[in-house]
């Protein structure tokens, strides 16, 4: 019920449009039924004008449907556009953490399949629900009017049809749809883990394996699908066949006291709103099990708050002072101990340890992804918390190890639409780093459109144009982050070369490569949580 009343809170003013497609939906049904009864009347007696009143009712009630489904759908549209916006903003405020720690298939999967999903419970469960039950309780009245038995006969069906039908087929399928909702996020990670990995797959020969796992994953989640279908099946047999019972006992209860046979024409009809309500546990559950996913998301904390008032320049120096630091998700793992740095303006630094022993960590507690539980990491004297993180990283050009390529022009991967960066200095960048007579060969220059899946350039020219995107944005802190570790000597020369002569602010190079350290001023290696200068 929580959930329920969260999603209408999320609706907010759109309530009201939701409002009017209930009631144009319910005018409908009787004039659906107002439209039976005028054709069944027909039939036993001469009716004036009947045509007209056929073409009248037909009319409103077509005009009246219409305009329940265009408002539902208007209302439930504009909800997830709403909706989606809100992630958006969420995981504005979530990252780099959270991209960080979590699959990016799984954010995907949030953003595109769970939003979607929410539409069934604002235009195919809220409005037939509300519709169902007002229909069904004045059909009801209605029937113990004409015979207070049939009343009875239309309550017992409606309420098996519309509530305890759909009521144990919900909690036959919640676990179900739990186990089919990871069962797909099983086989949409590990086709994305196909798709990044393929070269490794290949290099390694353990591509039929591995498709075999994929092969496995897709028919168990095919395998669970049927078993949903199956019992949305027998739901739906078991409301057929309450209703084929009803009938024969209203047809039975009409003859016995005397009744017009148009009761018991008419009475099938009545069941259309109270059918749909009884199909909804099948698609609900999955609808209502990616709501709770997107509101898990809009729950969660930030790791880090944009609290920080203080203005930044430039970065002079920065420093850790005794820093304790494990990661939220595995906090018994402890990867700083005690650890202390001390940067100033215009080194060259080299971070090297064992893989995983947290050299990179060191440089996203300075960028601020992430807090120390204990120490401080302070940035010109004075804590990084007072700092605005825009402030913060304005001053910071982080360079990964893998380049991060957007599916658009070469310009736009480099500037990221900031219009203060002009083509000259793209070119003077370009130039630095090789890249020059590369991209001036290409048949649009820097209007290329280039993507991760379609590079015009080579893996080591997309890794220099990754650096070229950091060195055309002004900073003061260059960190380069293993960016040579797959890069062929030539490369590497190239991008140590460019940053040597060209950078002037503080370089920081987390690496395992010995070569990349040779235009370091110093060297830090991470043993056991803790800095040691070598």
């Amino acid at each position: 019920m929580k959930l329920f009343m969260r999603l209408l809170k999320t609706a907010g003013h759109l309530n009201f449009i939701l409002l009017a497609s209930i009631l144009a939906g319910t005018i409908a049904t009787f004039l659906q039924m107002g439209l039976l009864w005028q054709g069944f009347d027909s039939l036993f007696n001469n009716i004036s004008c009947l045509w007209l009143w056929i073409i009248l009712l037909a009319l409103i009630g077509g005009i009246t449907r219409f305009s329940e489904q265009y408002l539902g759908h208007l209302a439930a549209f504009k909800i997830l556009s709403n909706m989606r916006n809100m992630v958006y903003q969420k995981i504005l405020k979530l990252a780099p953490a959270k991209l960080d720690s979590a699959r990016s298939s799984d954010v995907l999967k949030l953003l595109a399949q769970d939003i979607d999903q929410i539409e069934i419970f604002y235009a195919h469960t809220l409005s037939p629900i509300v519709i169902g039950f007002l229909t069904s309780v004045i059909f009801v009245v209605i029937f113990w009017i004409v015979q207070p038995i049939l009343g009875v006969i239309a309550l017992i069906s409606y309420l098996l049809i519309g509530m305890i039908f759909p009521l144990y087929s919900q909690r036959h399928l919640a676990d179900l749809t739990d186990d089919l909702n990871n069962a797909d996020l099983k086989e949409q990670r590990m086709m994305s883990d196909a798709v990044v990995g393929k070269a490794e797959l290949q290099q390694y020969q353990v591509v039929e394996p591995y498709l075999q796992k994929l092969h496995d994953a897709g028919q168990n989640y095919w395998k669970l699908d049927r078993q949903k279908s199956t019992g949305q099946i027998r739901n739906s047999l078991s409301m057929q066949l309450t209703m084929v019972i009803a009938l024969i006992l209203f047809v039975v209860t009409v003859k016995l006291n005397d009744i017009s046979y148009m009761w018991a024409l008419v009475f099938p009809f009545t069941f259309s709103r109270v059918l749909s309500l009884g199909n909804l546990p099948g698609s609900l559950a999955g609808g209502l099990l990616a709501a709770r996913h997107v509101f898990e998301l809009v729950d969660e904390e930030p790791i880090v708050e944009n609290t920080g008032k203080k203005q930044l320049s430039t970065i002079e120096n920065f420093s850790l002072k005794k820093v304790d630091f494990a990661y939220p998700e595995r906090l018994d793992d402890q990867i700083l101990k005690q650890s202390n740095m001390q940067v100033s303006h215009g080194e060259r630094i080299g971070l090297i340890g064992a893989s995983g022993a947290g050299k990179s960590t060191i440089m996203k507690l300075i960028m601020r992804w992430y807090r120390a539980q204990a120490g401080q990491v302070e940035i010109n004297g004075k804590l990084v918390a007072d700092y605005s993180l825009e402030q913060l990283r304005k001053q910071i050009s982080y360079v990964p190890q893998t380049a991060q390529i957007f599916n658009t022009t070469i310009r736009e991967n480099l500037t990221l639409r900031d219009d203060n960066i002009d083509d000259q200095k793209i070119w003077q960048v370009l130039e630095w780093l090789d890249l020059k007579s590369t991209i001036e060969q290409l048949p649009d220059k820097l209007d290329t459109r280039i993507s991760s899946a379609e590079s015009v350039l080579s893996a080591g020219e997309v890794q220099r144009l990754e650096l070229a995107r950091a060195l055309v944005h002004e900073s003061s802190l260059l960190i380069l982050d293993e960016p040579t570790s797959n890069l062929d000597v030539i490369n590497e020369a190239l991008i140590l070369r460019t940053v040597k002569t060209y950078y002037r602010g503080t370089v920081v190079v987390v690496t395992h490569r010995y070569s990349t350290l040779a235009i370091c001023d110093r060297v830090l290696e991470l043993v056991d949580g803790q800095l040691v200068e070598k």
